[in-house]
């Protein structure tokens, strides 16, 4: 550290005291916890977005076919799309560089080209439309996820290896690899398995409105009907190696073994039913709801990860505290 300099101006002392490295430190410590701060905010209201997105996909094809029960909802998730978009675009813009301008441009641009004379879309149109806005967003979340991967700072590698949560069954285990496990779960592997759900959701509520699914449609519904089932097979594997690293820290990663019956009900639904060359008797609207609660479980789950992620954040800022300088 440098000398204190004093200065005279108008007969009144001033004492320069200079600043010390170590505040450097500090301050560095503070912004990085800062932007990852804003950074688990943005992917939260990332996320939904995402989920108002898959909701409007649906309805407005529950609508295409022809099923004015869907109205009311509509509107009311319409108008929530607009205030949800603008509030993400100016947090984005207030926090600054986590997106950036061609990310933010992009979404304006995705949900403008989707809301504008929607009513006119066919089919495709509506569904492709919503599915690569979706795909948008889903990119930005796994992408912000790679970046809590790394450490908060350099220096809290080696305290998390000897530091052990109070909520942590698997000391063993090192906190980083916990971390990088938990968001590749939640960041990717359960929204792709939601983004399955959802679109069997969309184009099995557009067919039972309709009565009827064209060649082109039941071979997408097939398709996604045998994705689905591979995804779900996977995730449950995946979902009990998580839970034995970290136990109750997510306690929906039990519900999802609960859920399997009722998604194969869903699916054994839309291929017996929707997709069995004869009159469908399933409700548009009950396949709709069906879906939609198996995608709020899923959802609990994300939200639920990306907390302990947070409460994971929390204490990097007690543990980086009581490192000896």
């Amino acid at each position: 550290m440098t000398e204190a300099q004093t200065i005279q101006i108008d007969g009144v002392v001033i004492t320069h005291e200079p600043v010390d490295s170590s505040d450097e430190q500090y301050a560095r410590f503070c912004e990085s916890y800062r932007r990852r701060e804003d950074t688990l905010t943005l992917v939260h209201q990332l996320n939904q977005m995402v989920k108002a997105v898959q909701k409007h996909r649906g309805i407005s094809m529950g609508l295409l076919g022809g099923n004015a029960v869907f109205e009311g909802d509509f509107v009311v998730l319409q108008h929530q799309l607009e205030r949800r978009l603008a509030t993400l675009e100016t947090f984005a813009s207030s926090v600054g560089g986590i997106l950036s301008d061609k990310d933010k441009e992009n979404l304006h641009l995705a949900w403008v080209t989707i809301r504008q004379n929607w009513q006119d879309d066919d089919l495709s149109d509506n569904f492709e439309l919503h599915s690569h806005f979706i795909e948008q967003l889903q990119g930005m979340v796994y992408s912000l996820a790679k970046q809590l991967e790394k450490p908060l700072t350099p220096e809290l590698v080696d305290a998390h290896d000897l530091q052990a949560d109070e909520d942590d069954s698997n000391a063993s285990y090192p906190r980083m690899f916990k971390q990088i496990e938990v968001l590749n779960f939640v960041a990717k592997q359960l929204p792709d398995m939601i983004e399955q759900i959802a679109k069997v959701r969309g184009l099995g509520t557009y067919a039972a409105a309709t009565g009827l699914v064209d060649y082109p449609h039941d071979r997408k519904l097939r398709f996604l009907l045998q994705c689905s089932r591979q995804q779900s097979e996977k995730l449950r594997h995946q979902a009990e190696r998580l839970e034995s690293i970290v136990r109750d820290s997510i306690p929906g990663l039990g519900d999802l073994k609960n859920l399997e019956l009722k998604l194969m009900f869903l699916l054994n639904t839309i291929d017996k039913d929707v997709l069995s060359g004869t009159t469908i008797t399933a409700s548009s609207h009950q396949l709709f709801k069906l879906a939609t609660d198996l995608i709020d479980v899923y959802w609990n789950v994300v939200n639920q990860g990306l907390a302990l992620v947070r409460r994971w954040h929390e204490d990097d800022l007690e543990a980086w505290l009581r490192l000896a300088d």
